[in-house]
């Protein structure tokens, strides 16, 4: 009766239930499996079930999510709305990173946004205007909302969360954003042809695949359409025939 009673105890003792419904045995097994190498990354923390004792590590097709594991214990956190989960991150450092920071591997599904008056979510950055006001982006944090201007000539690349050259974003009107139209190339094997600007000597543009790019040539320069390059302004023209707010005639 005493040996019944014992191995009804060990029995008992090897087959607790943890959450979820998994049993001591269950788990000691998949990490004996997860210790000699032969797992699935992937699989293994979709299932909750720690890779390692101790870590962080992605948890199924959420990027904003992840398995905390401490002593092999497994914990599901979610990081602050708008901020991914880096699996790259320091053990010692934050986990949850802005969206440029982070690399979601192919994780593409997110929590509900928990927008606020400011903010579509309450951290990231989004933008602001129209396509032909391409050039602002909010920051928000906590659901407030800071605005932004990126450098002159630049617009705010949604899918890459930078400000680019607005001809590389598919949400700006570049033509309309910089108020200038790319003429017809005559002969496009002579490659990119620069375009002074009608307003300040001092700027340019660049026109790549019938859409403009603005560039400065800096203080004391001016652009020298003779030459086609940046030029001291004593011998660009356009720099005596035209005053703008911005700048003050030489001589």
């Amino acid at each position: 009766m005493f040996r019944v009673l014992v191995v009804v105890a060990v029995i008992a003792a090897t087959s607790v239930i943890y959450a979820g419904g998994v049993t001591r045995r269950t788990v000691r097994r998949q990490r004996q499996y997860l210790d000699s190498g032969g797992y699935d990354r992937d699989v293994a923390t979709s299932s909750g079930v720690c890779p390692e004792r101790n870590g962080r590590y992605p948890l199924g097709n959420q990027c904003d999510k992840y398995l905390q594991c401490e002593n092999g214990v497994p914990t599901e956190k979610l990081c602050p709305d708008g901020l991914f989960f880096n699996s790259k991150s320091s053990i010692f450092s934050y986990p949850c990173q802005y969206p440029p920071e982070v690399d979601c591997e192919g994780r593409t599904q997110l929590q509900p946004p928990q927008s606020s008056s400011d903010c579509p979510r309450q951290f990231g950055y989004f933008r602001l205007g129209d396509e032909t006001k391409c050039g602002q982006f909010l920051n928000c944090v906590n659901g407030i909302g800071y605005k932004f201007d990126c450098p002159e000539g630049l617009a705010f690349n949604e899918l890459t969360f930078r400000c680019d050259w607005p001809d590389q974003v598919d949400t700006c009107d570049a033509e309309a954003f910089l108020g200038f139209r790319c003429p017809p190339e005559e002969n496009p094997l002579e490659g990119h042809k620069l375009h002074p600007n009608s307003v300040d000597c001092q700027k340019f543009y660049l026109c790549v695949s019938g859409r403009p790019r603005l560039y400065n040539c800096g203080t004391g320069l001016g652009f020298n359409e003779l030459i086609g390059a940046c030029d001291i302004r004593e011998n660009v023209t356009s720099c005596y025939s035209r005053t703008p707010d911005n700048f003050v005639r030489l001589g």
